[in-house]
């Protein structure tokens, strides 16, 4: 199931430059050729403009996308989308390019397996982890769950913390549950969010041994949300 939250400003800003540092690839669809795409992949920008590069050789002419309007798909740390308009069709050589109007906000899509809960302001999961033999420990505010993971925002600075660390338990209760849970899980993504803050997406390890807290907790989220426990969606 895809979700799709927009991202503020800064976010998107800091999200976009990045994607242009790593030249993450993009896929251009346009409204008024319906039945074509072009694909490439960024390679610079300013404030008004980025810049991407065509691979292959797209059926349509560079030169006639000019004033057209687009739907940008960019596959970064993350996939995200966003709405722009080709400026100009420069090229080198035999290297074509398109610039397009650098966009404002961006809106990430996620594909989750579950139906995920939404959790009040106040829910919590402590994190602890262990890097180059120090053990770590933070609690960061739990933002929604599901049976295959969770999202949490913690601060920038935490976030960076984490690299190197082979996973992370999480530990949480769900609102008016007697049970805590304990899980481990992986870091599947990192979404720059505001207030220099980042949200952190788990994916908890299907083991053996977390099998019976993962029915557990499957259980419980299908009470506490009203969804019947078999309302998965492909991945």
């Amino acid at each position: 199931m895809k979700q799709k939250h927009a991202l503020d400003a800064d976010a998107s800003s800091r999200t976009l430059e990045a994607a242009i540092r790593t030249q993450s690839q993009v896929v251009l669809e346009f409204p008024a050729y319906p039945n074509h795409s072009v694909n490439g992949f960024l390679i610079s920008g300013d404030q008004k403009a980025i810049l991407l590069e065509i691979t292959g050789r797209p059926a349509l002419n560079p030169a006639d996308l000019v004033n057209a309007t687009c739907h940008v798909r960019l596959y970064s740390d993350q996939r995200y989308e966003f709405a722009s308009e080709v400026t100009a069709a420069p090229h080198w050589g035999e290297t074509r390019s398109l610039a397009l109007t650098r966009p404002a906000t961006l809106n990430v899509l996620e594909r989750r397996r579950f139906v995920r809960a939404q959790l009040a302001p106040s829910s919590k999961v402590i994190l602890e982890w262990t890097t180059n033999g120090s053990s770590h420990r933070h609690t960061a505010s739990l933002l929604n769950i599901s049976a295959d993971g969770l999202a949490c925002r913690i601060e920038d600075a935490v976030a960076g913390a984490l690299e190197g660390a082979a996973a992370l338990r999480a530990r949480f209760d769900l609102p008016g549950g007697a049970r805590t849970f304990r899980l481990t899980a992986d870091v599947s993504n990192r979404t720059p969010a505001s207030g220099g803050h980042t949200i952190l997406g788990l994916q908890f390890r299907r083991t053996p041994d977390q099998a019976p807290q993962l029915e557990a907790l499957k259980d419980s989220l299908g009470r506490y949300t009203g969804v019947n426990r078999e309302a998965e969606v492909p991945a």
